[in-house]
């Protein structure tokens, strides 16, 4: 087996039953800052939509996801020639690097701290990370964890993560026949982590060469199904919205410094993110640790009021 040109850290994401045993609490009483996820349960209507499905689980989805493919171009303002779906973003954030990366080459990376995920594939493709004629160059967008917009990187191609675009608004889906590859998710406005539904947008040429690459049917027809539901009736994300400003505001009267934010999260500085990652998770709360600070979900008002209190004292 070809050895990895970089080393992967253990993602400590431990399931909610292993919190509460860690901390001595019961399940019910634990609640997950650290998933940027969205905290709405899955709406009737979109349970509804597995009905039709689970009638023909016996069988593969012939013919892929016309349907959904249809429906995502409708809504990111593009053809279904232009979309390459895959299982959750992490699953294309591999394809794309394994497509244009191999051992010997470079790939860039924008931003430090950001999504580890993009290292890792680098490292998986066999290939180094530099910013030296890379073959490739991907930045998340908002950042994560930092949750800031910044400048779209000049570089082509360019691979711009936009889990996080349902909050922002903001988007580089106009660049995508100028060697830009847009990522989004259903993962989080959607409120479907647990489907693992994801798409890329890219021009039609680099769209076709992709799916080439990509598994005959990435999906679970029932996943796609969620996903063709939700796209139904896109989610309101103002309430998150409000709920982030209203937090940071808060935050600040606790005499923290949250960083401006486009997502449904903000990043905190913290003088040890470890020790306040632990401190916080002996009270049920599971935030994550990363670069000089803590990142903090946004959740409902009740959640997040819990938060603030442990924060406080």
């Amino acid at each position: 087996m070809r050895p990895l040109t970089g080393t992967i850290q253990a993602y400590d994401a431990p399931a909610t039953e292993e919190i509460a045993r860690r901390v001595g609490l019961p399940v019910e009483q634990i609640v997950r800052f650290d998933g940027n996820t969205s905290p709405q349960a899955l709406p009737s209507t979109r349970a509804e939509a597995l009905v039709e499905e689970l009638a023909r689980i016996h069988t593969y989805p012939h013919g892929g996801y016309p349907k959904l493919e249809r429906a995502i171009a409708d809504y990111a303002g593009v053809a279904p020639e232009n979309i390459v779906l895959g299982a959750g973003a992490d699953d294309l954030i591999l394809l794309l690097t394994r497509s244009f990366a191999a051992p010997g080459d470079r790939v860039a990376i924008a931003n430090d701290p950001t999504y580890p995920m993009f290292a890792i594939s680098v490292w998986v493709a066999g290939a180094e990370l530099g910013d030296d004629d890379p073959a490739l160059t991907i930045c998340c967008r908002p950042n994560n964890p930092t949750g800031e917009l910044g400048e779209l990187p000049a570089a082509r191609p360019l691979v711009v993560d936009e889990a996080y675009f349902e909050y922002s608004g903001e988007t580089a889906v106009d660049l995508i026949e100028d060697g830009v590859i847009v990522i989004r998710t259903f993962s989080k406005a959607f409120g479907l982590a647990g489907a693992r539904v994801a798409y890329a947008l890219a021009g039609r040429e680099v769209a076709a060469e992709l799916n080439k690459r990509q598994h005959p049917a990435p999906l679970s027809t029932l996943s796609a199904a969620l996903a063709l539901a939700g796209l139904a009736a896109p989610p309101d994300v103002t309430p998150i919205l409000e709920e982030r400003e209203r937090m940071a505001a808060e935050l600040r009267t606790l005499g923290f410094e949250p960083l401006p934010s486009d997502a449904n999260f903000l990043y905190v500085p913290v003088d040890d993110p470890q020790a306040e990652y632990d401190r916080l998770l002996q009270r049920g709360l599971a935030v994550r640790p990363v670069g000089g600070g803590i990142r903090i979900t946004i959740r409902t008002q009740p959640d997040d009021d819990r938060l603030l209190g442990a924060l406080q004292s």
